[in-house]
Formats: C-alpha cells, structure tokens, sequence
C-alpha cells in the first residue's frame, strides 16, 4: 500500500469523516488499522461474510474503516503514478499517444501505460533512451505483435510503453 499511509494521518481521516449509523464507533474498536493490501481485502471479506457469533456492527465499523484506509492508499497510488507520468512525459525523446493509469480496487499496486500507435521504433527509442529491454510478443490469432518495454520510475511506479504492429507476412 501507500509509503505515505500512516497510523496518524488514518486517524487524522477518521476524525473528520462521517461513520455509517449502526457500526460500532470506530475509536471503541479494538484491531489494529489494517494498513497492507492484504489485511484491508481480509477485513472487508469478514464483514461480507459473517459468522453466527460474529459481533456485526463491529464488523461493518472495520470494513468501513478499512476501505476508507483503501480510497486513502488508492488516492496516494495515484498521485505517485501522475507524479511518474509528469516525469516520465518530461524527459522522453518520443511522446506517447496516450498514458493510461491503471489502480485497480482488487489490485494492490499502481501501473503506468504509455501507448505509441503502431511505433515500434518509438518504443525501441524509450527504451534506449530509459536503458530498458524491448520484448516482442507475437499474438497469433491477432495477427499483431505486442512490442513492449517494461520499468520502474525514480518513485516505484512501474511502466510500460508499448504499441501493436501488424505482425510481419509468413510466407506459404
């Protein structure tokens, strides 16, 4: 999750937003903030599915609790994915067509996607310039191939630019 989540800055947020009516108040709660990926998904799961002598509105308290932690973490991973956009927009020798954001709910780590249309040579041009690999990926039933360049940004943000190229004529 977040580098930027912490306990008082969870508690900072709790102390400001509104808890659903019939919860347990969440400072009468006895767990520890959930503050990995892992430990959020569990908490809510519990709520979803509770057990016969499970205390209900303590649970409901955690998981709103915990998906509050989640949004903060999410915002975070976002910003971190803007700030690898800005810097990797800033220094690139090629622009791409589009950048896409990826920060899936179910997904614990942000993604960054840098599209180049049809432009291989774009791609083998960023990756030349970041020092990264370039892999071609043929997809058959396509007829295309996947020409993609992975990375991690100065911040932890992984990337990849890529683009789709018609895959070359086989001869009969």
């Amino acid at each position: 999750m977040s580098v930027h989540l912490t306990e008082e800055r969870v508690a900072a947020a709790l102390g400001v937003l509104a808890q659903p009516e019939g919860e347990t108040p969440w400072a009468e709660l006895a767990a520890p903030l959930p503050l990995t990926h892992p430990d959020v998904c569990a908490v809510i799961y519990r709520a979803a599915h509770p057990q016969e002598s499970d205390d209900v509105p303590t649970l409901q308290a955690e998981a709103s609790r915990a998906r509050i932690i989640r949004d903060m973490a999410r915002r975070d991973s976002y910003m971190d994915a803007f700030s690898a956009a800005e810097e990797l927009v800033a220094t690139l020798p090629v622009l791409p067509a589009g950048t896409t954001i990826h920060n899936a709910v179910w997904h614990s780590e942000v993604y960054l996607s840098l599209r180049y249309h049809a432009d291989a040579d774009a791609v083998r041009e960023v990756a030349a310039h970041l020092g990264l690999d370039v892999i071609e990926k043929p997809e058959t039933q396509a007829k295309a191939v996947h020409v993609v360049a992975e990375g991690t940004s100065s911040n932890g943000v992984r990337f990849e630019a890529y683009t789709i190229i018609d895959a070359p004529a086989v001869e009969e």
